[in-house]
């Protein structure tokens, strides 16, 4: 199930923007539809990002603390303090900040590849809640998570917030979150689940959506995904590293390629099942069947079959797949410590994680054990900037949520569009980038997060 979204990055004039996707359909044989994201503004090669100067500091403030002692029961940590309220709302707080197991049990739900679900253990409510308190209340730059019209009564104002949340839970609920999926998954078997699959799924490039703020690129870089697919034999993780470390352990061919993953590698007697077992290192240079917890079957093949993954560190990352370099480039400069000169691109006053580099580091999305809410806060900021103001030919998102939200919040009408937003770039699908994938299971996401809500 390989979704690609043809959008405007954040609503910021970046070129080639898109989401990758992070999963795969649970065997070896994922679905393709070969839709494809324009590489660049004037169709060919995108011109290399350049590195504007230092970051910014002075218009930073400290990065959001986590909360000690940890926040009790109807409260939420922002800024380092436990807060009862995120918007004075008794509807809405009620939902963010009531009894989180209900949403953690029928909500953010994963499937385990013999199809039985479980509960996630990567998306949890009470991370969901203090990432949408510090996207509403603080929120980057200019843009704000929109809970609702202020002068509108509780009730409508109720609706019309948890419509929103609802309709951006049924997209990361298709995404992500049935996958337990934060890191983009190697789905692509069309090419034998190549080793340089982290550079571009389906012959895609992510370093080459390039725009302005883009991350400059970095051949000394090195990274390994935190998660990746479970089922029998799904390759390892992600990685990038440089050609000379690979060189330097034998890995590399002479011309410089690396290789594939062989799904069909048996790893009897499963030493990565035994308890206890814990991966360590780059994933490259895990021993043989110990590349993942769990492993029973793979193995890194190193036969020239693949290209170099020196500076390939731009794979989906979060609910919504923050992907290339481009995305991860306004994602620094507007959330982390941005690498652009302010003189040219003027920081946000307030800067939520100053003290996070996501050029040198975007594996802190997945990562940070200090900000768990990250893997929320990376998707919400998408959704502010490009969901929220979209308005296209008539059709505008927050028109149409008050429209949904006084019609009795009944139909797929809007969802469909919804889904299209995020999936295929248009609130009309099918549109120049095809169908959209999954409409039925975000449909039936969107009915559950309403029910569950009892909004239904």
């Amino acid at each position: 199930m390989i979704r690609f979204t043809a959008l405007a990055l954040f609503l910021f004039a970046c070129t080639g923007s898109m989401t990758g996707d992070p999963t795969d359909s649970g065997d070896d044989s994922p679905a393709l539809d070969g839709a494809t994201p324009t590489p660049g503004a004037d169709g060919g090669s995108p011109p290399p990002a350049r590195d504007a100067g230092g970051p910014a500091t002075d218009a930073s403030v400290p990065a959001p603390a986590p909360c000690d002692p940890a926040c009790g029961e109807g409260e939420v940590c922002v800024d380092g303090a436990c807060d009862a309220t995120i918007t004075g709302v008794a509807g809405i707080d009620g939902v963010l900040l009531g009894d989180p197991s209900r949403y953690d049990n029928e909500v953010l739900i994963s499937q385990d590849p013999d199809m039985s679900w479980r509960p996630s253990r990567l998306y949890k409510w009470r991370d969901f809640a203090r990432a949408v308190a510090m996207m509403h209340r603080v929120g980057v730059g200019e843009h704000r998570l929109w809970l609702g019209d202020p002068d509108a009564s509780d009730e409508v104002r109720t609706q019309q917030a948890l419509v929103n949340l609802a309709a951006f839970l049924a997209q990361s609920m298709k995404e992500t979150i049935r996958y337990d999926a934060c890191d983009e998954n190697n789905w692509d078997s069309s090419n034998g689940y190549q080793i340089s699959n982290s550079c571009g799924q389906l012959g895609q490039d992510y370093g080459g959506y390039d725009c302005e703020m883009a991350c400059p690129r970095d051949p000394t870089m090195r990274a390994t995904a935190v998660t990746h697919a479970t089922w029998y034999g799904a390759p390892g993780p992600m990685f990038c590293a440089p050609d000379s470390e690979l060189q330097a352990a034998g890995l590399l061919t002479a011309d410089g390629r690396t290789g594939r993953w062989n799904h069909g590698h048996d790893c009897y007697p499963y030493p990565a099942t035994e308890a206890g077992f814990t991966p360590s290192g780059p994933a490259w240079s895990r021993p043989e069947c110990e590349v993942y917890e769990g492993q029973r079957a793979g193995a890194w093949v190193w036969d020239g079959s693949g290209g170099s993954v020196e500076g390939c560190c731009w794979w989906g990352r979060g609910v919504i797949q923050t992907t290339g370099r481009c995305n991860f480039g306004v994602l620094n400069h507007f959330l982390g410590r941005t690498h652009l000169n302010p003189a040219e691109h003027t920081p946000p006053a307030t800067v939520l994680y100053p003290d996070i580099d996501f050029c040198q580091d975007p594996e802190s999305i997945c990562a940070s054990t200090d900000h768990p809410e990250l893997k929320w806060v990376a998707g919400l900021f998408y959704w502010m900037s490009t969901v929220q103001t979209y308005d296209e030919d008539g059709w505008a998102y927050l028109d149409q949520l008050r429209a949904f939200v006084a019609g009795g919040l009944s139909g797929n009408v809007f969802i469909d569009a919804v889904s299209g937003i995020v999936n295929r770039g248009c609130h009309d699908a099918p549109c120049a980038t095809g169908p959209v994938d999954g409409v039925d299971d975000r449909r039936a996401n969107f009915d559950s997060v309403l029910r569950v809500m009892a909004l239904r």
